[in-house]
C-alpha cells in the first residue's frame, strides 16, 4: 500500500531565563548562558516530516474529530473509540494503552491538557518505563523507528491523580 500522507512537526525553543532586577517588581529576560560561558544568542529549533500510511488503523488514530462529525458515520469504530468522541482523554496513574494496533508507529503527539499533573509516556509497553514526561501544557512529539517500536507499545498515565490528554498516533 503506498504511503500517501506525511505529518509535518516542528519544535522551537527560545533558551531565555527571567530575571529579578535591583527594584523587585522589575524583571528582564536575558538569554541562556551555556556551562561554558558562552551566550546562546539565538533561537534553537528544527522540523520534519513522517510518511503515514494512507489507511490508518482506525477512527481512533487521532484523539479528536472534526466538528462535523457524526457518530453514524463512524461505522463500527464509534463504540471502541467513545472514551475520546469529545477529542480528549482523561487519564489517571492506571497505564493506559492508546490503541492495540501492533504494526510500525510512525508519528506520535502527545499535549497534556491539565493544569497540575504531568502525563507520563512509556513507548515499552505497560510494564516499561515511563521516562518520557509531559509537564502540564507541554507536548512531546517524534517519529518512529520503523522497526521495533509498534503503536501498541505506547503507554500513558498520570503522576498523580488525573490528567487530560490529546494525541495522534500514526502507523506507517
Amino acid at each position: 500500500m503506498p504511503n500517501a500522507r506525511r505529518v509535518i512537526f516542528s519544535s522551537y525553543v527560545v533558551p531565555t531565563k527571567s530575571v529579578e532586577m535591583e527594584e523587585t517588581s522589575v524583571r528582564q529576560t536575558q538569554f541562556i548562558t551555556s556551562p561554558s560561558g558562552d551566550t546562546l544568542g539565538k533561537t534553537l529549533g528544527g522540523k520534519g516530516t513522517a510518511v503515514i500510511n494512507a489507511t490508518q488503523w482506525g477512527d481512533g488514530w487521532v484523539s479528536f474529530a472534526h466538528h462535523k462529525a457524526y457518530w453514524e458515520d463512524q461505522d463500527e469504530r464509534w463504540q471502541t473509540q467513545g472514551e475520546t468522541w469529545s477529542g480528549f482523554l482523561s487519564i489517571t496513574t492506571t497505564p493506559t494503552d492508546l490503541t492495540d494496533d501492533s504494526t510500525d508507529l510512525a508519528f506520535l503527539y502527545i499535549k497534556n491538557l491539565g493544569d497540575t499533573n504531568n502525563a507520563l509516556v512509556s513507548l515499552n509497553g505497560t510494564s516499561g518505563n515511563y521516562y518520557i514526561v509531559v509537564p502540564p501544557q507541554g507536548s512531546v512529539h517524534l517519529r518512529g523507528d520503523g522497526t521495533i517500536l509498534d503503536c501498541n507499545d505506547v503507554f500513558v498515565k498520570s503522576n498523580t491523580s488525573t490528567t487530560t490528554i490529546e494525541w495522534i498516533i500514526a502507523q506507517e
